[in-house]
């Protein structure tokens, strides 16, 4: 029944949904859009759209989002009431409806437990998809209508009961070809009291793991189902092909995913009076385990390695598994729980597997190990040992980094540097337990060797365990040069027997050590003094290296300086003897002297025989490695300016009656005039004759 859109309709539908009961409606035959009419339009409901022959649309029916899958609609045949073996052929959307909700019988009897959403979603898992011809629809239908047309594949399992001396057979849904994907079958199979059900699995080929065969103890609803076995992949991996139940009843289910398929499984079923025995052997699965210390635990398993049925005994048995210490003790290394290493196999156990803790006690430490042993607690003959020792190694994967203690150190020059390699990290009074070497070397810098240290060269540094430093001097030279402070360097590599699991500090690998240097250069004026004719112009001055002696070396400094060197008047003065000011004096590397000229004033003034000024050195040098003399120095400027004194004429004539009539004066060019005449007075009349004699006190007058 479809008709206009009702919302009491549609919340019909959704009280029926939420109760857990699945609705298939039809979607319509007004070529429309199915949304627009109830129930199509309920949105749990499950809508059926109508497909005609050839894989066409019947041409009536509804479409749009509201549908959900496609079944046949157009000359569906169905039953005629007119007699018991007439039919008639229907179309419309309520004749595919009908084979929609047959085909969630059919899922519901394989799943019972299904719920509405499920059966939809198997539904549209099984449906063939984009197979219908659609162009009927119109355009801006076409997109939003699924092409999902109805499939249901042959129905699989049941109940079956089976006599003495009968054999049934029982395969997977379309075998020999592929099964179906997303398949549960389930078959339950009961032969007479107190006979048992043996399944034979003549063929096998499942997608491993993802799809299976499980066999059960028990029915689907028993609380107290027990699962004998699960079968997956190929026939000749397989552990056994044959299996007895416990009693006259045996649950076989076969599930498969929605992925890969394949050719599946072909059984025989017969009824047996008496299980299958057989001896078993019981052993270790493995004869090794390693085991990361970090992982917390070891996975030790125990199982049947000769198994020919699901149940291969008829009783019940213990295995134990005990413990003996060897480079790993029990309490430090791993725990052992005694209370639980006995292993309990029911009949139908073929696998029972103990663990064993371990510590990750942070210290690195070579790969250690214990031995396992497996004893037979069971006197009965049909149980056997094998493999009943393993060695349980635990791989130790702690790490340390080792390096430099510091990364910078100084040192007096001529004295030892005491350099330490260290582990980086500590964990408790033990970080390695084992021996292990580093390599160090020393490298140039400004320090070379063997001139200021002694090389150390692939000097190996060895680690007793659980020590945690090592420690090595190396020698500076003193010498007596005025280098300043120089380095070298100190690099430490990884030594031939460095397990991999101490590591290199990648910063802390590499110092700097610095040669504090404690000589000191003196520089002064060479000579006290220093004396020059006033004719010469100028007089040279040199400033020299005092110390250390610059005839000991061929380059006393190997560093570059300055000094100023400045002048102070003293009976010569700036400006009228000689030209003042400060130099700047540049010492270049290795250089053992730096002279300056200052210049001299040439006047004709007749002047002190001998005029004096200072030269000395300011305190400011440019380096803190280089002092200065503060003896000054005396240039003396030696005049050699002069006068000649005569008489102005060689005659006079006087009167009787003058007072003075000879004149003694000096070169008109003299700086200072006379301060008196040569008068001479006449007391009587005649000739006087005069000449002058030199009693003078300075050279050059």
């Amino acid at each position: 029944m479809t008709g206009g859109y009702t919302q009491s309709v549609n919340d019909a539908i959704q009280a029926l949904y939420k109760s857990g009961v699945p609705v298939v409606v039809a979607a319509g035959n007004y070529a429309s859009d199915a949304c627009m009419w109830s129930p199509a339009s309920a949105s749990n409901a499950i809508t059926v759209a109508g497909s005609a022959e050839g894989d066409r649309l019947y041409s009536k029916t509804n479409y749009g989002s509201c549908i959900d899958i496609f079944a046949p609609g157009h000359n569906v045949q169905g039953a005629n009431h007119m007699c018991s073996d007439c039919y008639q052929f229907k179309s419309g959307t309520s004749f595919a409806a009908p084979l929609v909700s047959g085909a969630v019988a059919i899922l519901l009897q394989r799943q019972p437990r299904l719920t509405p959403d499920q059966i939809l979603y198997q539904l549209i898992s099984l449906s063939t998809n984009n197979t219908l011809d659609t162009d009927s629809i119109p355009a801006n239908f076409t997109s939003s209508t699924p092409n999902r047309l109805l499939f249901i594949p042959e129905s699989c399992g049941g109940k079956l009961s089976i006599g003495l001396q009968s054999v049934i057979r029982i395969e997977s849904p379309n075998y020999p070809l592929n099964y179906f994907k997303k398949t549960v079958c389930k078959w339950l199979i009961t032969g007479p009291l107190n006979t048992y059900v043996r399944i034979s699995f003549t063929n096998f080929s499942t997608e491993p793991f993802y799809d299976r065969i499980e066999l059960y103890q028990g029915t689907s609803c028993d609380p107290n189902i027990t699962q004998l076995a699960t079968l997956s992949g190929k026939r000749d991996e397989l552990a056994f092909t044959q299996c007895d139940s416990l009693s006259n009843s045996l649950l076989v289910e076969f599930r498969t995913d929605s992925l890969i398929s394949d050719t599946g499984f072909r059984a025989n079923i017969l009824v047996a009076q008496t299980r299958q025995k057989q001896t078993v052997v019981v052993g270790l699965e493995e004869s090794t385990y390693l085991v990361n210390e970090d992982e917390g635990r070891v996975k030790v398993c125990v199982a049947i390695s000769n198994l020919h049925t699901c149940c291969p005994v008829t009783h019940n048995f213990s295995v134990t598994l005990q413990h003996t210490p060897g480079s790993a003790t029990v309490g430090s290394d791993y725990i052992f729980d005694d209370r639980r290493s006995t292993l309990q196999f029911g009949t139908c156990d073929k696998r029972k597997c103990f663990f064993i803790g371990t510590v990750n006690n942070h210290q690195v430490e070579t790969d250690e190990s214990f031995t396992l042993t497996l004893v037979n607690n069971s006197f009965e003959s049909d149980i056997e040992l094998a493999m009943m020792s393993a060695n349980v190694t635990i791989l130790d994967d702690d790490v340390a980094s080792v390096g430099l203690e510091h990364t910078d150190y100084s040192v007096e020059e001529g004295q030892e540097v005491r350099v330490c390699a260290r582990l980086m990290t500590s964990r408790g009074s033990c970080t390695v337990s084992f021996p292990f070497s580093v390599v160090v070397n020393t490298e140039y810098g400004s320090a070379v060797s063997p001139e200021d240290y002694v090389t150390v060269s692939n000097e190996s540094l060895s680690f007793a365990p659980c020590t945690t430093n090592v420690c090595f001097n190396i020698t500076t030279h003193d010498d007596t040069l005025p280098e300043g402070n120089e380095e070298f360097h100190v690099i430490l590599s990884r030594g031939p027997d460095l397990n991999s699991r101490i590591h290199l500090d990648h910063i802390m690998n590499m110092a700097v050590v610095t040669v504090l240097d404690d000589d000191a250069a003196r520089v002064g004026i060479q000579n006290q003094s220093y004396e020059v004719a006033e004719n010469e112009q100028s007089v040279q001055v040199c400033v020299v290296v005092l110390s250390p002696h610059p005839l000991r070396t061929n380059c006393p400094l190997d560093f570059s300086f300055s000094v100023r060197m400045v002048t102070s008047s003293g009976t010569a003065g700036s400006g009228s003897d000689y030209v003042s000011g400060a130099m700047l004096l540049r010492f270049g590397s290795c250089a053992k002297e730096v002279c300056r000229s200052i210049r001299i004033i040439n006047d004709v003034i007749m002047e002190l025989l001998v005029e004096e000024f200072l030269v000395s050195l300011e305190t400011f040098v440019t380096d803190s490695r280089v002092s200065v003399s503060a003896e000054p120095s005396t240039v003396r400027i030696i005049d050699d300016d002069g006068v000649t004194l005569g008489l102005e004429s060689t005659s006079y004539g006087v009167g009787e009656s003058d007072q003075c009539g000879v004149v003694v004066c000096r070169n008109s060019w003299s700086k200072h005039p006379l301060q008196h005449s040569g008068c001479i007075h006449r007391p009587r009349h005649g000739r006087v004759s005069f000449r002058l004699y030199s009693y003078l006190s300075a050279p050059n007058i």
